[in-house]
């Protein structure tokens, strides 16, 4: 069954006895497209939990996918096995390029999934939320006072206004200067 949505984890794995050409050349376009985590070894894909969905692309010979989608199957059975077989490097070359430029990781077009969009009654999602302090603790330090000689960098969104050199620390960080 061809996967039609992205999993939660998909990766990319080229069969051992072919060279790093197939990855740098064949690959390229594909892995810059949908950016697989690219593995050597299928037993890294028996570390993901079952309740995440997995996708593995795999570039190899017909001489080694048989043994490949076997090994898979044993160690992830709910793995998605993504096959790409050629012989020769130009052909898988053409034929994943065709996936990146379709949009189709997997070779068949992806069903759209519904996602929510914001409306005026939703709150704002913040990716990192602000500082929370705990009562009685500082949080916040007071404004510096500048210093003679150097910009006033309360205003630093103005253009041209300059930045504060960097000077070097007096001694080490840490330990002492003493051997």
């Amino acid at each position: 069954m061809p996967q039609t949505s992205l999993p939660n984890y998909h990766f990319l794995l080229i069969a051992s006895n072919l060279g790093a050409e197939w990855f740098f050349d064949a690959a390229r376009a594909y892995w810059e497209q949908f950016r697989p985590t690219v593995i050597s070894d299928l037993p890294l894909v028996s570390l993901i939990s079952d309740e995440f969905s997995v996708a593995v692309t795999t570039i190899a010979r017909r001489d080694r996918v048989a043994q490949i989608g076997v090994e898979l199957a044993k160690i992830a059975p709910e793995a998605l096995f993504d096959p790409v077989v050629f012989d020769f490097l130009e052909d898988a070359q053409q034929a994943l390029d065709e996936r990146a430029r379709l949009n189709q990781p997997f070779g068949v077009p992806l069903i759209p999934t519904e996602t929510p969009t914001p409306g005026p009654t939703s709150q704002p999602v913040y990716p990192t939320p602000g500082p929370i302090g705990i009562p009685g603790f500082v949080t916040q330090t007071s404004t510096p006072t500048p210093t003679p000689g150097l910009p006033d960098q309360a205003n630093i969104e103005s253009d041209g206004t300059p930045q504060v050199p960097l000077f070097p620390t007096p001694g080490p960080i840490t330990g002492s200067s003493e051997g």
